[in-house]
Parts: C-alpha cells; sequence; structure tokens
C-alpha cells in the first residue's frame, strides 16, 4: 500500500487517534456494516449478545440508566443504545490510555488509520444505501391515514408530524432517497469519494437536524454517521483547502488502492462487491416486499367500507352513553382504515392510546360476519369482538359477542373531506394557501 510521507505524529493526535478507532471498532466498525452480507447476521448475534452482556453490567456499576420496558419498535434511542454507547466509549477511553502506555514510542498509525477510514466510508455507504432505497419505494414515511388526518394537528408528536410531513409527498420522499443513494455512490467510488463526503455532511447533517429538531427518537444512529462524516472530511482537508483556496490538485493519501498485486485487487473488489450486492439486494427485497402488502391493502375491496364513522348510539347493557353521560368509555367516532387497522375516540385503556385516539388492527371472519378489535397485529386474543351488520354503505351495527359485555353501536359513514388528503398543487396561486 502506497501512503504519501507525512510527518510524524503528535502525542495528543496519536491519543485522539487510538480512542477513536476503539470506539469505532466497539460501537460502530468493522462489526455493524457487515450484517447486511449472507452468513454474517447469525455469527454476529453472538458478538452482540456478549456485549449486550457487558452494557448491563457496566451500567449495573456506573451508569445506572433504567432499562427499557417497552419493545424498540424502530426506536434508535432506548435505554440500552445509550448503556451500550456509554459502555464502548468508557472501554475505549480506558483502551486508548494502556495502548498509550504499552506503544508510546510508535511514530504514527498511518497504515491502521487508512483502514479504520475504509471502515467508516463503508459504514456511511451502508447507511445510504438503506435509508435511501426505503425512501426511493416511498415506504419508509407512508401517507398518512384517515385515523391521522381525523387526529387534530395539536395532538401529535413532533416526530409524528415530521413523519407524516415527508410521508405526505411522494416525490420528496423519492428525492430525499435518491440523495442518500447518490452519496453512497460517490462515496463507493475512490474518484468521486471526496465529493461524496462532502455530500453525505450535507445529507446526513440535514437528517441529524430533523431528528434533534422534531426529537426524533433515532438521535444516537444520526449524530453518529455526522461525526463519521466530519472525521472523513477531517482527514482530506489539506487537499480540499489547497484546491479550493489555492487552485492546486494534491493526491489522497486515504483513497488509494492498498493492493498491488492482481490476486490482491481480485480479492478486494469481490469482497467490496459482495457486500454492496447484499446490502442493495436486501433492502430492495424488504421495501418490494412493504410496497407490494401496501399495494394489496389499497386495491382490496374491504368487506367493512373503510372511512370516518360517527356513533349515532353507543349502548352498553340498557344503558345508552352519550356526550353527556362523562363515560369516559364513550365511543365518539371510529375509523375503519385499510391495512386492517383503525381507531377511536374514546380512552379505554384496553386499546393503544396514541394522540387522543384509540388505536386497534382488526380481522374479520366472513362467514359469521364477526369482527374482533386487536390491541396490534401481532395479537392473537381480541379486545372485543363484534357481530357486524352492513345495512347500507354508511351505515354499520355492531353487537358484542360477548353475553357478559353487551354493547351495540350503530355506525354511519360520513362524507368527510379531508383536504390535506387531496394533495394540491398549483403552479400558479391568488392567495397565501
Amino acid at each position: 500500500m502506497q501512503l504519501a510521507a507525512v510527518q510524524p505524529w503528535g502525542n495528543g493526535k496519536k491519543f485522539f487517534f487510538r480512542f477513536f478507532f476503539l470506539a469505532c471498532t466497539l460501537f460502530i466498525t468493522p462489526f455493524t456494516f457487515l450484517q447486511g452480507a449472507p452468513g454474517i447476521s447469525s455469527l454476529l448475534g453472538y458478538y452482540f449478545d456478549a456485549y449486550d452482556a457487558i452494557c448491563l453490567q457496566f451500567n449495573t456499576w456506573i451508569f445506572h440508566i433504567a432499562p427499557n420496558t417497552k419493545v424498540p419498535n424502530g426506536n434508535g434511542d432506548y435505554p440500552e443504545q445509550w448503556m451500550a454507547l456509554y459502555t464502548s466509549l468508557l472501554l475505549a477511553l480506558i483502551g486508548s490510555i494502556i495502548w498509550s502506555i504499552i506503544d508510546n514510542k510508535r511514530k504514527d498509525y498511518n497504515k491502521l488509520n487508512y483502514w479504520l477510514f475504509v471502515a467508516v466510508r463503508y459504514f456511511v455507504i451502508s447507511n445510504g444505501f438503506s435509508y435511501g432505497i426505503f425512501k426511493l419505494f416511498a415506504v419508509q414515511m407512508p401517507f398518512p391515514s384517515i385515523s391521522q388526518l381525523a387526529t387534530p394537528l395539536g395532538d401529535f408528536l413532533p416526530m409524528r408530524l415530521s413523519w407524516m410531513f415527508i410521508g405526505y409527498s411522494h416525490s420528496y420522499q423519492v428525492f430525499s432517497g435518491l440523495i442518500e443513494v447518490i452519496a453512497a455512490l460517490l462515496l463507493l467510488f475512490r474518484p468521486t469519494a471526496t465529493l461524496g463526503i462532502l455530500v453525505s455532511l450535507g445529507v446526513f447533517g440535514n437528517v441529524m437536524m430533523l431528528n434533534l429538531s422534531y426529537d426524533i427518537p433515532v438521535k444516537i444512529n444520526a449524530i453518529t454517521i455526522v461525526i463519521l462524516c466530519v472525521w472523513m472530511l477531517a482527514e482530506e482537508l489539506p487537499r480540499l483547502i489547497q484546491f479550493f483556496f489555492y487552485n492546486r490538485a494534491l493526491p489522497s493519501i486515504m483513497l488509494v488502492f492498498p493492493f498491488t498485486t492482481k490476486k490482491g485487487r481480485i480479492i478486494a473488489r469481490s469482497i467490496k462487491w459482495i457486500m454492496v450486492a447484499s446490502w442493495i439486494i436486501v433492502t430492495t427485497m424488504l421495501s418490494l416486499q412493504t410496497l407490494d402488502t401496501k399495494k394489496k391493502d389499497l386495491v382490496s375491496t374491504p368487506i367493512i367500507p373503510t372511512g370516518y364513522y360517527d356513533v349515532l348510539v353507543h349502548a352498553r347493557g340498557t344503558d345508552t352513553l352519550g356526550m353527556a353521560s362523562g363515560d369516559s368509555l364513550y365511543w365518539q367516532n371510529m375509523v375503519i382504515d385499510n391495512r386492517s387497522a383503525g381507531s377511536i375516540k374514546t380512552s379505554d385503556s384496553r386499546f393503544r392510546q396514541r394522540y387522543g385516539r384509540a388505536y386497534f388492527n382488526y380481522t374479520i371472519d366472513t362467514i359469521h360476519q364477526h369482527i374482533s378489535l386487536l390491541k396490534s397485529a401481532s395479537d392473537s386474543i381480541s379486545i372485543a369482538k363484534f357481530h357486524f351488520q352492513i345495512k347500507d354503505t354508511n351505515t354499520i351495527t355492531l353487537t358484542s359477542t360477548d353475553s357478559n359485555n353487551a354493547i351495540y353501536l350503530l355506525l354511519r359513514r360520513r362524507q368527510k373531506q379531508f383536504p390535506l388528503a387531496e394533495k394540491q398543487f398549483h403552479w400558479i396561486s391568488e392567495t397565501n394557501r
């Protein structure tokens, strides 16, 4: 491997490198970006299980972070993730001190720094492909559901507001995904990698600010990627300064090919394209599966028509509930969404309470004309089970099948128009809309 001659490193730079190298090795690379490679994920599972046990032990001794009480559902900032981050930083600090004592006479770490740069570069590439491809198929942020459209804006949390903002516009989501994929592609090839670093810093810097500004729970990952982009930029900064301010073209000391033999080049390129192909294929397949499920839900004709239903009658036993009754279990309205989901305007704690509505999933027995409401799609035990009768295209009755908890509901679908769902666009606008 031919690296340009550089000055011996100072003690501060050597210590920072040792710390940064160990922190990356423990928390980021070279393990995480290998997860997409065939057969690697199962092997890495043993490593992650062992490291989780170490993090929990350090948390017991030092950090005292309360453990997670819910199953993570895309959340990247759950307590165990912070335990892992703090443990990695602490171990990296201890390790760098020991490393400095043992290896204090070394002049530089140019070769090791080069391979760290390669690992970090491909970690950012894998994130660019994984996030970007999902957005290219517009499946990461779905279009707002009827339940969300029926929810007052002030009831949403900032994260959900940002998710709907991006999901509302198919074109914007595809555009943002395209930019992430372009950043990954630029980083993938050495002649364009420096430009890829600059583009990636802009792309993931924007993602980081969205996460921080809208309380999106992927802050750790977003900040980590930005720090890695800044570090790569710092490694290339001297030649960028020469190029932009002095109009001089200098060779990169980081973006060089490490193997001079034909065999070495073949092996290196084979490993590279196997990893890249794995990331692209796996992410594309997951995106297509999600898209296929979404399309099937949209084109299928539901037994019970989707829409916004007013609850005209809500009777429990011999009592008829209403707004004036003050009963928190009173159903004010009900939404039947596609994708076998829906929501109710009620405080009934048996359902998933989010944004002032009770969310549910449902299954339908067409033979017996039963609809079962579930707390989540993975549940097998229903919260409530009703016999349904479709009076006409807009009127439905639901009668509880539980004789000990007799409930009767009369629902009428309202032809409610949501202007936001119309996806309006005007080149010429006469008013401030």
